[in-house]
């Protein structure tokens, strides 16, 4: 026979359910907005059997047991690997854009502008060999031309060290990211085996693992390995990085960063040794651009484009000095090179190369004659330097300009491929993150309904209770009456 206070009970326990409802509903709505929270939901249960025909119990009411949030883990993972591509293309992205603005690829200060302009300078003296003026302007132009190439090869390095050091500070993220995954996994691991809520916990670790997934490829397994005290599933979650675990359950391995017979940073893992090598993210970005020298399958990275710059200087300056050095000055100097390197070096590059002192202190040395006694309008050694800039094969089957332009050309190419599949991997991973956002985020006119649902289910249980207050008054009453 059914308990004498079952409506009232009954009444109650709809009153506690709804009451968890709305309290979840308003912790949806105040939480809208707040970076990877994911909408929860109330999940209840009726108490009791159904019905049992045979004697006065129709049930015991409803009950919640739980408030789970709401998640799609398969969605989580494609997200992670996506964002771990776009890192990367982001990252060389970013960076070829850079070098093409330290190269001048895009703008009057490119190596084949002030080429043009250093060519223009020697038809200008060959029209002219006698001249001071002309003479001083060829040795700007030269000046020019070692200076764009001194001011390039430095940036380069500098862009090439601000690489090295975006190395050690990925590094750094990812220990401190590992460190906090693994100290949520033992917070969410206690607090399940005590029965609590771990939503809010899990919640700051998927967005943790959002922010380490860019900076290298990440992989996330869950694995159900037993049975908690309390009947709930225990669950190990490891989080590797290019294969190898990063995390797993409390316990968070560490990279570190050593230097490098190359003066740069190399990663290995702190407890093994073992050298690590990113398969993936902006760690992986980071050694393509600042090591890929462009050999055999390797990216072209700086590395690539600092050699292309040293191969110019050095090649040009080798034959523009051997057929300057057969000319003669205006002073019937011979023997003299046009081009040096700065400092005691086996060879020219693009970070040491510059006019020589001796065209520095003297624009009479400059050898546009053929011959020390051909007059003094003699140009014939000149237009033989002219023809070697702009018609011999220095560079192979290429001209000079064509050795510059193939430069710009393959520099142009890689930044623009880098920036489409940039602008096509981000609009997979927004669309991606569209449809988790469409399963885990809070929709306020959702919520809102909710909220109308459950306050009249609040109301109703409420005004239940009042009348079954009002019966249990009324038998009291006749009981007392009588």
């Amino acid at each position: 026979m059914a308990s004498t206070f079952a409506g009232l009970s009954i009444s109650t326990r709809g009153l506690f359910t709804s009451a968890a409802a709305l309290a979840v509903t308003s912790n949806n709505m105040s939480n809208a907005n707040t970076t990877g929270y994911s909408r929860q939901v109330v999940n209840q249960q009726a108490v009791g059997p159904a019905a049992v025909y045979n004697g006065n119990y129709v049930g015991a009411g409803s009950e919640v047991t739980s408030v789970t949030h709401i998640r799609n883990f398969r969605l989580d993972q494609k997200y992670w690997r996506e964002t771990g591509q776009l890192g990367e293309l982001q990252t060389k992205s970013d960076m070829l854009s850079q070098i093409e603005a330290v190269m001048g690829a895009t703008d009057d200060s490119s190596l084949s502008a002030v080429m043009e302009d250093f060519y223009a300078a020697m038809e200008d003296l060959a029209s002219d060999p006698t001249s001071a003026a002309t003479r001083a302007a060829m040795k700007e132009a030269g000046v020019a031309v070692c200076e764009y190439l001194n001011t390039v090869s430095s940036q380069l390095s500098q862009l090439k060290e601000d690489i090295n050091s975006e190395v050690k500070t990925g590094v750094d993220q990812i220990n401190a990211y590992a460190t906090q995954i693994a100290e949520l996994n033992a917070k969410i691991r206690v607090a399940a085996a005590a029965g609590s809520s771990t939503n809010e916990l899990e919640d700051q670790r998927t967005l943790l693992i959002d922010q380490l997934s860019g900076l290298a490829d990440v992989e996330v397994t869950q694995t159900v390995v037993g049975t908690l005290p309390n009947g709930a599933d225990d669950v190990k979650f490891s989080v590797a990085i290019s294969g190898i675990t990063l995390v797993s359950n409390d316990q968070a391995k560490q990279l570190e960063c050593y230097e490098n017979g190359a003066g740069m940073y190399s990663i290995r893992w702190q407890d093994t040794g073992a050298d690590f090598a990113p398969e993936g993210g902006l760690l992986k970005a980071c050694f393509d651009l600042r090591d890929g020298d462009g050999t055999g399958s390797q990216y072209k990275g700086i590395s690539y484009y600092s050699n292309l710059l040293d191969q110019f200087a050095g090649t040009f300056a080798a034959a523009f000095n051997a057929a300057h050095s057969s000319g003669y000055g205006l002073d019937g100097s011979t023997g003299v090179a046009f081009f040096a390197a700065s400092e005691s070096a086996a060879g020219i590059t693009a970070a040491n190369i510059s006019v020589a002192a001796a065209v520095l202190a003297d624009t009479n040395k400059i050898a546009a004659a053929s011959a020390a006694d051909g007059g003094t309008d003699n140009n014939e050694n000149m237009n033989a330097l002219i023809k070697l800039c702009e018609e011999s094969k220095l560079f192979g089957n290429s001209t000079a300009e064509d050795f510059i332009n193939s430069i710009v050309s393959t520099l142009g190419t890689a930044s623009q491929h880098a920036q489409t599949m940039t602008n096509k991997q981000s609009s997979f991973v927004t669309n991606i993150d569209t449809r988790r956002a469409s399963v885990a985020g809070v929709s306020l006119n959702e919520e809102t309904a909710n909220l109308t649902k459950y306050e009249a289910a609040y109301n109703a249980s409420a005004q239940m209770i009042a009348v079954w207050q009002e019966i249990y008054q009324t038998t009291i009453s006749m009981v007392n009456t009588e």
